[in-house]
């Protein structure tokens, strides 16, 4: 774990366009760590209080079904974010996220970006728009499948 926060930032897609400067005050409210492989990083229903970028590594994503049964619904490596819903609206996590081999992540809580807007406003407003983005991206991709599934349930009728 040499390099620098501020290196790692400019590496994934969610910090585009980010100046160095704001690279440098984001890396400030960021706590890196390494996660083992196996480890749960936080499980469905738990309380969320933050997200993490994922430097190097993988993760699966699973969903619990009514059944008792684990579902995965993706999987995300390197460059890419877990957990940012519960960041923004703390509330319980909607699935459980599972380290596939050693991960190198980095952490932004709640209590993290909280001091983030208050000392650093404008920064935190580009930080809310990246994940506003991210969040919009998703759904898109979201909807664009379960249309596919609507489409295919209806074929298959």
């Amino acid at each position: 774990m040499s390099e620098e926060i501020p290196d790692l930032l400019r590496n994934l897609e969610f910090f585009n366009g980010y100046s160095d400067g704001n690279l440098e005050t984001i890396s400030q409210y960021l706590a890196r760590s390494t996660v083992p492989k196996g480890a749960v990083i936080f499980r469905e229903g738990e309380p969320g209080s933050f997200m993490l970028f994922i430097v190097e590594g993988h993760v699966s994503v699973y969903k619990d079904s009514e059944n008792g049964a684990s579902h995965l619904l993706t999987q995300e490596g390197s460059g890419l974010t877990v957990g940012e819903m519960a960041l923004i609206d703390r509330s319980s996590r909607s699935a459980t996220c599972v380290a596939e081999g050693a991960c190198d992540i980095l952490v932004m809580t709640d209590h993290a970006l909280a001091r983030l807007v208050s000392d650093h406003p404008s920064v935190a407003f580009q930080f809310a728009i990246s994940l506003a983005k991210l969040l919009s991206r998703r759904l898109r991709r979201t909807s664009g499948e379960l249309a596919d599934f609507a489409m295919e349930a209806y074929m298959d009728a």
